[in-house]
């Protein structure tokens, strides 16, 4: 009852308005409702799986509920954040909230002990396995972030610009590319790593903090937002896949393969894959259908493994320098079932036996006494994210007032993340 409380605080009395629909109820999709509410507008939702959460939700692998993907928020995701308390889910006790804290399985570690600058700054002058020379090199980074070049280039040239030391780059700056861009430095965009750094590493206090859930993805927002909406009088329809849009007269008509659905706007809030296909019965959208197109994606893997009840890892999250699993969460130590691992591979390749074989041999070098797995299950999301490679054009939204985009993929200088979802 919390979240339709707040809600209902921020909100004036519902009046009828212009009926908006929203195809999509991830994240994006979410915040489009919550802020169609605020404006006494009247959205309807529709959502192809039997659940919200787009790729960040949970599902049903064999009975067993697991998230599709291990996420991980940061302090600088304000709007995000802010979302939650509107919905009534509380920060303060869905996540565990820790100053800065890298450790790798190499013994490198970077631990920040409280969330000022001050306490970062300290955090890297006292790395372990970090020297004075790789210290004065991430200075000159964090130095050059504040002038970013005219023209975008690879995070791999700004860290050879820079004057990056191997160890930094191995350390630092390729896992954190990885981890924020779900790119290689290589291949990621400067600009963009430079905006998270500066707004994560170099934010206000509290910025870069790690948050780290203590739930499942549901309830961090899918189900509060769609309990609060549905509470306030929104339709929710839940595996219920628009086949097309067509204008019409009044609006927009929605095809629901045969129930035909009429609103007087529309927001597209799909996976940004899935909008040619919807946009093809509107021809003055084509050039953001061809933008859309031209997208280019990266898979991320996780796979769970289940121990014993008693497994217990050293720390909640550790990361593998080398990648593969890039980082692993022990979720017993963050409420989830005891035993449970999950294991991130970003920008994944090969098929799900090569991973998992990878994984759990990465995970018998680095834990000897872990035990046998009571089983493993993996699951994949092929196009995570989009590619975050540098001069990526920004799609600019339709000219007809009517029409609207939501998703992570908007916003230029962002990576996908929950935070440009939500931002959206």
């Amino acid at each position: 009852m919390a979240g339709v409380e707040n809600l209902a605080e921020e909100l004036s009395a519902p009046v009828p308005g212009t009926s908006i629909a929203i195809i999509g109820a991830g994240w994006a999709g979410l915040a489009c409702a919550v802020d169609c509410v605020r404006r006494g507008l009247q959205p309807t939702l529709f959502e192809a799986a039997p659940q919200p959460g787009g790729r960040a939700r949970t599902v049903r692998m064999d009975g067993l509920p697991l998230d599709n993907g291990q996420h991980i928020l940061i302090g600088a995701y304000s709007e995000t954040l802010a979302l939650m308390r509107t919905v009534g889910a509380d920060p303060e006790t869905l996540f565990d909230r820790l100053p800065l804290a890298l450790e790798f399985d190499d013994g490198f570690a970077l631990r920040a002990h409280g969330s000022s600058r001050l306490a970062l700054a300290l955090a890297f002058i006292g790395a372990r396995g970090l020297g004075w020379r790789d210290r004065l090199a991430a200075l000159r980074l964090m130095g050059a972030i504040h002038r970013p070049p005219p023209a975008d280039e690879s995070v791999a040239a700004l860290l050879a610009r820079t004057g990056q030391t191997a160890s930094c780059i191995h350390h630092l700056w390729a896992p954190l590319c990885v981890a924020a861009l779900n790119t290689g430095i290589d291949d990621a965009s400067a600009r963009v790593f430079a905006r998270v750094l500066a707004d994560s590493l170099m934010g206000g206090p509290g910025a870069a903090d790690l948050l780290l859930p203590r739930a499942d993805l549901g309830a961090l927002l899918p189900e509060p937002a769609l309990f609060c909406l549905r509470a306030r009088g929104v339709a929710v329809h839940c595996g219920t896949r628009v086949r097309s849009v067509r204008e019409t007269a009044t609006g927009f008509e929605l095809d629901c393969g045969g129930q035909l659905h009429a609103a007087e706007g529309v927001v597209f809030a799909t996976s940004p894959h899935q909008l040619p296909a919807l946009l093809d019965g509107l021809p003055a959208l084509d050039p953001i259908s061809r933008a859309v197109h031209a997208l280019e994606y990266e898979a991320i893997s996780t796979v769970y493994v289940a121990c014993d009840a008693q497994t217990r890892l050293p720390s909640a999250m550790t990361g593998f320098v080398d990648g593969e699993p890039h980082w692993v969460f022990d979720r017993g130590a963050l409420g989830g079932p005891p035993g449970l691992l999950a294991c991130v591979v970003s920008a994944a390749r090969g098929s799900r036996e090569e991973i998992e074989s990878r994984v759990l041999a990465a995970l018998k070098r680095q834990f000897p006494a872990l035990p046998e797995p009571l089983w493993v299950r993996t699951i994949s999301e092929r196009r995570a994210t989009f590619r975050c490679t540098p001069g990526r054009a920004a799609i600019e939204p339709p000219a007809d007032p009517r029409i609207a985009l939501a998703g992570d993929y908007l916003i230029p200088d962002y990576p996908a993340t929950l935070e440009a979802a939500v931002r959206s």
